[in-house]
């Protein structure tokens, strides 16, 4: 009783993302539902879980659809509950939030923002083309009471499928970098983000740059870097040149790089070698051994030990 009394104080303080009492309400049972279902079937896991009757399935889907629930509201109070509840990990006085996508596939013929998707997966138990939903998901890195690392989420979106305007160009990056700095001005400090080669672009880079946040990610196998094109002084005929010369210094650290994976693998190589036992008979390799004994007639070796 005492875990379900903090669990209520916990969601007590998103009630001003309710217009109503009555959709607050309606949210604490689908929060309720949340966090005693034990299966991944959908809203009707919640009838389910919760004991409601079949006629209020119906209401639950209109809570998801209803305009008294505000989800920016709602995410900005969770993100300051998120921050009073856990301890967040900060690297000089940093936040740490980790950013990722993720595709769930849907049977839903007519379900809402499904579409043909891509997986960009390497992992062969999934198929290349599905039919899903595709989010993107900003959380924030926690430490446990034992020392552990792990994720609150802070917002999911559904960035693929939803189409407000026909004039929107934005790409899966713009949607994330607009997720990333509405979360950032609600925590109110420069953040480092987080994130796979996948956003390691100019169009992550720049904006965060220029808020002042700070991006770790793994370049990408194709990117190539150049110095900043030299501007003449008097214009030219044509386009002007947008790369310049690629610096030498980039290309030495790749070469020791390369260098250092080698002679580590090398190293590996001969430890593993080193500690892999062979058989020997008679004291003597077993190969020979056995030829030896072959040669002088005896029909074995008095024993055989590993070394």
């Amino acid at each position: 009783m005492v875990l379900w009394i903090e669990w209520f104080r916990c969601v007590l303080a998103l009630r001003n993302a309710c217009s109503r009492k009555r959709t607050f309400v309606w949210m604490c049972l689908v929060l309720v539902g949340f966090s005693i279902r034990t299966e991944l079937l959908g809203v009707s896991s919640f009838v389910r879980s919760c004991f409601l009757i079949p006629e209020k399935y119906r209401r639950l889907l209109h809570l998801f659809h209803s305009p008294a629930l505000k989800i920016e509201r709602r995410t900005e109070l969770w993100t300051k509950l998120a921050l009073k509840v856990f301890r967040p990990v900060t690297y000089q006085g940093r936040p740490v939030l980790v950013a990722g996508g993720l595709k769930v596939p849907k049977e839903g013929k007519k379900m809402p923002a499904v579409k043909a998707l891509h997986q960009e997966s390497q992992d062969n138990s999934k198929f290349e083309f599905i039919m899903g939903h595709s989010f993107q998901a900003v959380g924030m890195l926690a430490r446990g009471l034992l020392g552990g690392l792990f994720c609150v989420p802070l917002a999911s979106r559904i960035h693929e499928g939803l189409v407000w305007s026909n004039r929107d160009r934005r790409t899966l990056l713009d949607r994330l970098v607009g997720l990333f700095l509405a979360i950032a001005e609600v925590i109110g400090r420069r953040a480092i983000l987080l994130a796979d080669a996948f956003y390691a672009s100019r169009k992550i880079i720049l904006p965060l740059l220029k808020a002042g946040h700070h991006l770790v990610t793994r370049v990408k196998t194709t990117t190539v870097a150049y110095l900043p094109a030299p501007q003449p002084k008097k214009r030219k005929r044509g386009r002007p040149k947008i790369y310049g010369k690629t610096p030498l210094e980039v290309i030495q650290l790749y070469g020791y790089r390369c260098k250092i994976e080698v002679g580590f693998k090398q190293a590996i190589h001969t430890m593993t070698a080193r500690s892999t036992p062979t058989a020997t008979t008679c004291g003597r390799p077993e190969s020979r051994s056995r030829a030896s004994c072959r040669r002088s007639g005896s029909s074995g070796c008095a024993g055989t030990r590993r070394t």
